[in-house]
């Protein structure tokens, strides 16, 4: 679960994001190439870490299952094992 100072963070980052899109857009169709150059790049970044962040969002939810499967199954084997000293 994200704490609030986390999901505030996501906020402003995604707002300022949302704001800077649109000069960016406009900055990639500038008649000075290098201006279009540099905001190509920074698109292009913004598109890996964008990516990136899905990717790391994937894994996390992986990793977040997993432990589950873990859990119970150590429950499980603790649930086995009683079973066995009860003879069962």
């Amino acid at each position: 679960m994200r704490r609030p100072s986390q999901v505030l963070a996501f906020a402003l980052a995604a707002s300022l994001s949302l704001g800077s899109c649109s000069l960016i857009r406009s900055d990639a169709n500038s008649r000075n190439p290098l201006i279009a150059e540099q905001a190509q790049r920074v698109n292009d970044l913004q598109r890996q870490v964008d990516d990136q962040n899905r990717l790391v969002d994937t894994e996390k939810a992986k990793e977040k299952a997993l432990k589950y499967q873990l859990k119970s199954a150590k429950q499980e084997l603790k649930a086995r094992k009683q079973q066995a000293k009860s003879g069962y």
